[in-house]
């Protein structure tokens, strides 16, 4: 059985719509904006909250010619709700890169002679701020698509085997200790060996 690879496929955003729907100033230099970037976003920030399968089937949706085409409800979800959560995870995963440059000389801050460069707990404010706005986002969009409402609107969402960040961490007791996080939901899912993900 082929692994299916879902980073062949686009990024669910672009850098220009994180330009448009996150940053104050429209004229920021989408070149900051790396596609890589753009991805650790997603692996870090989505992917275990929509579930692997979701997020690659959502990726595999948005990527023209890949033979998997967005349902309407899912289109909404990417636009409407993905989109603006994962434009604020990527503002807060390239802050850092805007704010200092790596030379040959080391790390430097970016400075101009229009402007002077923020100290680090101003940074640490901005940081704060753009991750809770995401945070905000991304449980409105879990509200959504968990919501009774919507029941079989999107199939390829089991939450059973994803992190549920809807009110913060995921916290799993096992045999008396305590387990945060995507890794014990990742260990079920591999010992479960859900079969979506093999072709």
């Amino acid at each position: 059985m082929a692994v299916v690879n879902y980073r062949q496929y686009n990024n669910l955003i672009t850098s220009q719509e994180v330009v448009n729907k996150a940053m104050a100033n429209d004229n920021l230099d989408q070149s900051l904006i790396e596609s890589d970037v753009i991805l650790i976003a997603e692996i870090t920030h989505l992917k275990q909250r929509l579930g692997d399968y979701f997020w690659g089937k959502l990726r595999q949706g948005n990527t023209n010619s890949s033979g998997y085409t967005l349902s309407s409800n899912e289109t909404i979800l990417l636009n409407d709700y993905i989109k603006p959560a994962l434009a604020f995870f990527v503002k807060y995963e390239v802050l850092n890169d805007i704010q200092f440059n790596t030379t040959s000389s080391g790390v430097v801050t970016n400075d101009d002679d229009w402007s002077d460069p923020v100290d680090n707990s101003e940074l640490s404010t901005l940081k704060s701020d753009t991750f809770r706005k995401a945070e905000i986002l991304v449980k409105d969009m879990i509200e959504l698509i968990e919501d009774s409402d919507n029941v079989g609107e999107f199939p390829n969402y089991d939450h059973a085997n994803n992190d549920r960040h809807i009110d913060g961490d995921n916290v799993t007791r096992l045999g008396g200790i305590l387990a945060y996080g995507n890794k014990v939901n990742r260990y079920n899912s591999i010992r479960n060996k859900d079969e979506r993900y093999y072709s």
